[in-house]
């Protein structure tokens, strides 16, 4: 196993990847910003043996946006072809893809960040919310007038409930093929509910 040297070098001497293959927009590079003006630079950035950014782009024009002109850094390997360098670019990014959110832990952590004062925002969250009219009006989609075999079922939820619910069905539209219904948010949870009694 190679070893790990951490140096701390000018951040204008470091050129971007030409041909990175992972895009960064304005709400990403904001969340980027934000996190290392509230924690610092936790990971170093890779690069190759002569500066080019391998792992990182992102964090380095986030921290030029904030006046930065100091950041760590690590070296890819000198011996290390070019090939081996893009392929450990892409599973760099990738690897970071292929995790799941645990989405009740999720938003028990989000819950519990939002009470303290936390701007979910900046970590790359939206902002939690109670449920208004016109969540409540997306959630009922085909009125029974439209529909008159469909029957329509309202009831309150706390914040930390509402959050998990709208989190579960969420994920489950995006998996369900149920097409019982039109509203799609009624299709998932029936599909939640058939999990649960079997």
């Amino acid at each position: 196993m190679t070893e790990l040297r951490i140096e701390t070098v000018n951040i204008n001497s470091l050129t971007p990847d030409p041909a990175n293959a992972r895009k960064h927009d304005g709400k990403n590079l904001k969340a980027i910003a934000s996190s290392l003006e509230k924690f610092g630079q936790r990971k170093p950035i890779v690069v190759t043996p002569d500066s080019i950014v391998v792992a990182g782009n992102g964090t380095v024009e986030a921290a030029k946006s904030l006046g930065w002109t100091q950041i760590a850094i690590a070296r890819t390997p000198v011996g290390w072809s070019w090939d081996q360098i893009k392929a450990f670019a892409l599973a760099d990014n990738r690897t970071a893809d292929l995790a799941d959110w645990d989405e009740t832990v999720l938003a028990e952590q989000l819950l519990e960040l939002d009470a303290n004062g936390w701007e979910l925002e900046e970590l790359g969250f939206e902002n939690l919310h109670p449920p208004t009219e016109s969540d409540w009006n997306g959630a009922l989609d085909g009125a029974m007038s439209e529909q008159p075999e469909f029957r329509q079922w309202a009831f309150s939820l706390s914040e930390r409930q509402y959050q998990i619910v709208h989190a579960a069905i969420k994920k489950a539209s995006a998996d369900s093929q149920k097409i019982d219904n039109e509203n799609s948010s009624a299709n998932a949870l029936t599909e939640i509910c058939e999990n649960y009694v079997g």
